[in-house]
């Protein structure tokens, strides 16, 4: 006979309370943002949902890293390299960016006046040598960072037709400005090859004026806004995964 005493109605109810009431907290949290879904499946897998993917991607880091000493003069601590946090993939997004904290690169202008004083290829913007005034570099705080996004030449396809207000509003985490023009930098030196040949990214970014701010390959790179309810077919944003 066994000597496990039986679940009582009660208790069974007190359980499912308890329960009901994890799972509400956890919805609220993912609503909230507070939680991501990437964290909500490795709870579910018995994983640390905050493990640093670092490890996993050591060598880009690594390559990334010397990519900032030769192209901007910036040689990071190994206390800055081991606090460097990195997300875990989530959907397309795999490919990993390490940005430069704000004293190396402040923002969009810094890399258009490379590119200008370069002068490899052409460089459009609304805002010549202002861009850093008028497009704030809202991740500016985090210092050096790594994020994950899809790593493509063109934008998105699926969020091609899609304006910066539908992303705002659908909770859509996508690629700032001065993350897109510093990916396309890297981008360029590795391959010789310009992002956006065929579409425009509508980035993260938002102007003084409460423009979204888009960039595309126009026989140059050029650097424009529109409406934050603009969108087209051959437009589209880069989603990305941070913290």
């Amino acid at each position: 006979m066994s000597t496990n005493a039986p679940t009582t109605g009660s208790s069974l109810c007190a359980e499912t309370k308890r329960a009901l009431g994890l799972l509400k907290d956890t919805i609220s949290q993912m609503e909230s943002e507070a939680m991501t879904l990437d964290e909500l499946s490795r709870c579910n897998s018995h994983q640390n949902p905050f493990e640093n993917a670092s490890k996993t991607y050591s060598k880009q880091i690594e390559e990334q890293v010397q990519h900032l000493r030769d192209r901007w003069g910036f040689k990071c601590t190994d206390a800055e390299i081991s606090a460097l946090y990195v997300p875990h993939p989530r959907g397309q997004c795999k490919t990993l960016l390490v940005m430069p904290p704000g004293k190396v690169v402040a923002g969009m202008e810094n890399l258009c006046a490379k590119w200008r004083e370069e002068k490899k290829f052409k460089v459009w913007t609304f805002a010549d040598g202002e861009l850093n005034l008028k497009v704030r570099n809202d991740r500016r705080h985090l210092g050096m960072y790594a994020l994950l996004h899809g790593g493509g030449r063109d934008a998105d396809e699926e969020l091609r037709n899609r304006s910066f207000e539908q992303n705002q509003n659908d909770g859509v985490e996508t690629l700032r400005g001065v993350e897109v023009l510093y990916f396309e930098d890297l981008n360029f030196l590795k391959t010789g090859e310009h992002l956006d040949p065929h579409t425009a990214t509508i980035t993260g970014s938002l102007d003084s004026g409460g423009f979204a701010v888009y960039v595309g390959w126009d026989g140059g790179v050029s650097v424009r806004r529109c409406h934050v309810q603009g969108a087209g077919p051959n437009y589209g944003g880069r989603a990305a995964v941070y913290l």
